[in-house]
C-alpha cells in the first residue's frame, strides 16, 4: 500500500498551500486528483487504463472530505489515485473552456463536450509553477539517489535546487522537479560510467505536467 496524503500536504506547503476553507472569492488556484484504474493491476481489463473521476481541490477542507471516500473507492474498486504536482488557475482554465467549446460548436464538433473542463484543466500549467516527474522503477539505494540529486542540480535552471520533493510509488519513486536543460541532461547522462549512479542504467524517464501517486491499495 502507497499512502502520499500527508507527504501530499507537505508538499502543497512547500509550494504556497492552500485556504483553510472554500470561501467565496479565494478560490481561484486548485489541484487535482484522478482515479484510475490501470490494467497493470486489473489484467482481465479490456483496455490499458480507466479513468473512473476527478476531484477538484481548492482547500484543505477539499482534501480533508475526500480523503477517506478516495481510499475506499480505490480498495474497493482496484483504483489508483494520482495527483497534480501543478496547481491550476481556474480563471484561466475558465477561460480555456470557454474558447474551445466555441470552437468545437463552430466545428460542429460535440462529441463529449461535457469532458471540455476536464480537458483543459489537464493541459494548463501556470507558469509560475511548472514542476515535471522525474519517474524512477526500481529498488534503488540511498546512494544512488543522492548521486542523481547532485546530477540534477548540476543541470542548467534558473533555479539552484531543481528537486523540490521525492514522492514514493508502486514500484519505486518520483522525483517532482523545477525544469532543466532536458537534452544536456539526457546527453551528459549517457556519457557517464553506470558505475557513477550504480543501479542507473540510463537516463530516468522526464515527464511534463504529470501527476504523482497519491494512494494505491493493491
Amino acid at each position: 500500500m502507497t499512502d502520499n496524503f500527508d507527504r501530499y500536504r507537505e508538499f502543497i506547503n512547500l509550494c504556497g498551500g492552500l485556504p483553510d476553507t472554500n470561501e467565496k472569492g479565494t478560490l481561484d488556484k486548485y489541484y487535482v486528483i484522478e482515479l484510475m484504474r490501470r490494467g497493470k493491476d486489473n489484467p482481465d481489463m479490456p483496455a490499458a487504463n480507466y479513468h473512473f473521476r476527478n476531484y477538484y481541490i481548492y482547500s484543505w477542507y477539499d482534501l480533508e472530505k475526500y480523503e477517506e471516500e478516495i481510499k475506499s473507492i480505490c480498495t474497493l474498486l482496484k483504483m489508483r489515485a494520482y495527483c497534480s504536482v501543478n496547481y491550476k488557475l481556474m480563471s484561466q482554465v475558465a477561460l480555456d473552456t470557454l474558447a474551445e467549446s466555441a470552437r468545437r460548436i463552430a466545428a460542429h464538433d460535440y462529441k463529449k463536450f461535457y469532458n471540455i473542463f476536464e480537458s483543459c484543466s489537464g493541459k494548463y500549467t501556470p507558469s509560475g509553477n511548472n514542476l515535471w516527474v522525474i519517474d524512477l522503477d526500481g529498488d534503488y539505494s540511498e546512494e544512488a539517489i543522492n548521486k542523481l540529486h547532485i546530477y540534477i542540480n548540476l543541470q542548467k535552471s534558473k533555479h539552484a535546487e531543481k528537486v523540490v520533493y521525492q514522492m514514493p510509488t508502486k514500484y519505486g519513486l518520483h522525483l517532482i522537479c523545477h525544469p532543466f536543460n532536458l537534452q544536456e541532461f539526457q546527453k551528459g547522462f549517457k556519457a557517464l560510467e553506470a558505475a557513477t549512479f550504480g543501479a542507473f542504467l540510463e537516463a530516468p524517464d522526464v515527464k511534463k505536467n504529470h501527476l504523482t501517486l497519491l494512494y494505491e491499495n493493491l
